[in-house]
């Protein structure tokens, strides 16, 4: 720390910067390190795990609380505060401290918060950083609005659906960092997201936003009529990143191309682009199993594109048009993806830029980049029959002539680390008034390194040297054996253990024409470098719309190069009702199973055979071939060939899933509750162009409330729905329920029971299976073989006995039941009792009191004696 102490002038600047950003921390530049106080000072020494310490902040003697951290390590605690969901603004010097009259003038330079983190160092990975403001109106469906800062993408739309429910689906597929909501929205959405949704956001901030922006303020960048979502959300970034807020732009089409829907419990359940399991965050994924792009703007785009496939035909097409083009074109895919590989992440580098956060060596990788992009674009104006889909790709790839002419006159070969660190920025001849002070403090060298010869051969000292520090200047060094040559005009600068320093009035002269030229250079070259970026920045919306083309083709080519290397298959996809799918396999599994994975048939259609029953043993892959399914699915949608012989998918609009068995505790629902309520969720949701994915359903609670639930729900998809639906269950009763619906069937999972054990064969067969082997299940996981044992004999006694529930008289006959639920759902009804329908013919009007007892006494008397109660 240079100043002595916490002054008052200090806090005060402090202060005011807590009062400008309410609800951040603040970090506050003081000499070598970032200070904080008070309670920022108590947070930060907790969450960093740094030493607190306290200072006395005026005269009266009071101590204040303080920690800091070292200014050179700040990105990395910076990103520890984040990464914990913390709102940080940083207050720098913005004035020379040379020039300073009195405390040195320190203004908040940048605002760091989950959502609008532009260091590369904080983010920690290529991903996208998605920043929400969500609005949910009185009724009907929310509006949204979605940004990332970093690659100046801005995305604005509606829910699919009203209510919170409809609020999370639109977010879900964006897995934002940071969601801001209305503060009237607190009671509803606030408190979901906070609490109930912490699975599906896990990590993200949650907060207020600030009030909308006039419509008038809003920047054009964002398009017109903005919404409320907008207007807050541009509000909340003109604090947060104002340099940034005019540069953004529309993704084109989202607003207007049909995507399918994936709600957050589809994308975690299929595993998209993470694991089910929290634990192994690192776990096998479609994303991470399909990812084969070259960049970092093409991962984030396959990304995109799997959790937000396409629900539109001719969109489709015009995807898979490409992958098919860049398949034919042979070993050139492979050399294009090569040459891809050496581009950087050009709109992160540009947002950077304009976020003034940009290191000198990434104008080095922008300027390679851009030729690189160039040449790639080159190439494919050499090939033949183009898609339609590249044609319009092309035109964006091109870099705008006047900024590659602009960093060719300006970038050197070799870039510092910082704009502070020695080393020119620019090129000779691009800053005259950086190339005369320059000069100038060459000269200055070059007489320095002559008057060094000269005091040599004058003073016969071989080994003296002209040296410098900066608390001393340029001195002559001369050992202690040599002191006795020194010559009669030096003067006596410093004394050391091994000799001594001195200076002359030569030296001095020189110092002070070095000095000075190397102050003006570094003043000229600050100034060029600002005026240099300002004329960069105007090309910033131009490289944004290049890397989203890098983004699209590289996706494209890493859909292409899946294809090639694993024999895929283009999917017809078209506005039918089927779902076919010939020796279709796993997306992840088909991968890490090096071909050893069964392939497997699917055939729907809400047509004639739409809801198809899975039965098999626990292990056969009833799970696995449901997620297969709806990973086929996604992959079709999102433009992708597939894995299988031959697919044929009619349009599906909504993908909703049902798998796993979790609790939401913090919410008090039980893993029962939980089912129910992702069901209901979904039969609201769904409609005849939805494909459904249930797993055990009403597994939760007693057999026959479960299998009562499971069959209500089957048929309600079924008769009302009508949607295309896969449901796996271990309740075998509902095998013959299905058989009597016209458009439903029975399939299992076969196995093999043989002398050994039974062998899981994975194969899809028609049919059902009335086992399901999971007391062998326990067996194999390592229950003692006494348990198993036991198990065993249990097992046969209640298939051969049926279940008792509490004596004869109330034994469940199986078959009575099940034909019970095999009556339409509007006439079903409890088997007819004689006394009720006594009951039903009696005319009570018609009858004396004593007339009505004594046949009260007559019914009693027939009941069994069991049942007549106390006399």
């Amino acid at each position: 720390m240079t100043e002595a102490a916490v002054s008052s002038p200090l806090m005060e600047q402090y202060e005011g910067a807590k009062s400008r950003y309410p609800g951040h921390l603040v970090l506050i530049r003081v000499g070598d390190f970032y200070e904080s106080f008070g309670d920022d000072a108590k947070l930060l020494a907790k969450e960093l795990e740094i030493t607190l310490t306290a200072r006395s902040p005026d005269t009266a003697g009071d101590r204040m609380p303080m920690a800091g951290v070292p200014h050179h390590a700040v990105d990395g605690y910076l990103g520890r505060l984040i990464r914990k969901g913390y709102k940080v603004a940083v207050c720098d010097q913005v004035e020379d401290a040379r020039l300073a009259k009195g405390l040195v003038r320190r203004e908040v330079t940048r605002v760091v918060t989950p959502g609008t983190v532009l260091d590369d160092r904080i983010l920690g990975g290529p991903d996208h950083n998605f920043l929400a403001m969500i609005a949910l109106p009185p009724a009907g469906a929310a509006e949204f609005a979605v940004v990332d800062v970093t690659t100046g993408e801005w995305f604005r739309g509606s829910a699919p659906y009203d209510g919170v429910d409809g609020a999370m689906a639109a977010l879900a597929p964006f897995g934002p960092r940071e969601i801001l909501f209305t503060p009237s929205d607190e009671s509803r959405l606030g408190r979901s997201l906070r609490t109930g949704l912490a699975a599906e956001f896990r990590g993200s901030h949650i907060e207020g936003a600030p009030p909308a922006l006039a419509e008038s303020d809003a920047p054009v960048a964002i398009g017109p009529n903005p919404g409320e979502a907008g207007l807050r959300l541009a509000a909340y970034l003109r604090t947060a990143q104002p340099r940034l807020l005019s540069l953004l732009a529309p993704v084109d089409g989202f607003g207007t191309v049909r995507r399918l829907r994936l709600d957050a419990k589809t994308l975690r359940h299929l595993e998209i682009a993470r694991p089910m399991n929290p634990d192994d965050p690192e776990g096998p994924t479609l994303l991470s199993a399909w990812d084969e792009t070259a960049t970092a703007s093409g991962r984030r785009t396959l990304a995109f594109w799997l959790k937000q496939p396409l629900a539109d035909v001719p969109a489709i097409a015009a995807r898979q048009d490409v992958v098919a083009w860049l398949i034919e074109r042979g070993a050139a895919l492979e050399r294009w993806q090569r040459e891809l590989r050496g581009v950087g992440d050009l709109a992160r580098i540009a947002s950077r830029l304009v976020g003034r956060r940009l290191r000198p060596p990434e104008l080095g990788a922008l300027q390679d980049g851009l030729g690189k992009v160039a040449q790639l674009r080159s190439r494919c104006l050499a090939e033949p029959d183009r898609p339609r889909l590249l044609e319009r790709l092309l035109p964006a790839l091109e870099p705008p002539a006047a900024l590659t002419d602009l960093l060719a006159r300006a970038v050197p070969e070799a870039l510092p680390a910082t704009a502070e660190s020695d080393g020119p920025l620019f090129r000779a001849g691009f800053a005259a008034a950086v190339d005369r002070a320059r000069i100038a403090e060459a000269d200055g060298l070059a007489e320095l390194a002559a008057l060094e010869r000269a005091e040599q051969d004058a003073s016969g000292i071989r080994s003296l040297k002209v040296g410098y520090n900066q608390v001393f200047g340029y001195y002559f060094d001369v050992s202690k054996p040599n002191l006795a040559k020194v010559l009669p005009h030096f003067r006596r600068k410093q004394t050391l253990a091994g000799g001594e320093r001195f200076t002359s009035d030569r030296l001095q002269e020189l110092e002070t024409k070095i000095l000075a030229a190397r102050t003006e250079a570094v003043d000229a070259e600050r100034a060029a470098w600002e005026e240099f970026l300002t004329a960069v920045e105007t090309h910033v919306p131009a490289i944004h719309r290049l890397a989203r083309a890098v983004g699209e083709l590289d996706a494209l080519m890493a859909f292409a190069s899946v294809a090639q290397g694993r024999g895929h298959v283009r999917p017809v996809v078209d506005e039918g009702t089927e779902l076919v799918i010939r020796e279709g396999r796993h997306p992840v599994l088909d991968r890490t199973l090096a071909g050893r994975f069964v392939p497997n048939d699917t055939d729907l259609d809400a047509e004639r055979s739409r809801l198809l029953v899975l039965t098999g043993p626990n292990m056969s892959g009833k799970s696995t071939y449901m997620r297969q399914v709806g990973l086929l699915v996604v992959l079709a949608q999102a433009g992708a060939f597939v894995p299988a012989k031959f697919a044929r998918v009619g349009l599906v609009t909504g993908l909703a899933t049902r798998m796993g068995f979790t609790d939401e505790i913090g919410r008090g629902k039980s893993s029962f509750m939980v089912e129910m309520s992702e069901v209901a969720e979904i039969l609201a949701s769904a409609d005849a162009r939805s494909l459904v994915l249930l797993d055990e359903v009403g597994r939760g609670t007693s057999t026959f409330d479960g299998l009562s639930i499971a069959w209500a729900t089957l048929r309600y998809l079924h008769d009302r729905i009508r949607c295309r639906t896969l449901l796996a269950t271990h309740y075998h009763q509902l095998t013959e329920l299905v058989e009597r619906l016209p458009s439903a069937t029975n399939a299992h999972l076969a196995v093999r029971d043989g002398p050994d054990g039974i062998v899981f064969l994975h194969r899809l067969v028609p049919g059902s299976t009335d086992r399901s082997y999971g007391i062998h299940v326990a067996k194999l996981a390592g229950l003692p073989p006494e348990l198993v044992a036991e198990a065993e004999r249990l097992l046969k006694k209640l298939e051969s006995e049926g279940v008792e529930l509490g004596g004869p008289a109330r034994r469940i006959a199986p078959t009575r039941y099940t034909q019970a639920m095999l009556l339409p759902t509007e006439t079903a009804a409890p088997p007819s009792d004689p006394i009720v329908n006594e009951l039903r013919a009696l005319d009570p009007d018609r009858m004396t009191p004593v007339e009505a007892l004594a046949w009260i006494h007559e019914r009693r008397r027939r009941l069994p004696p069991a049942d007549r109660g106390p006399a």
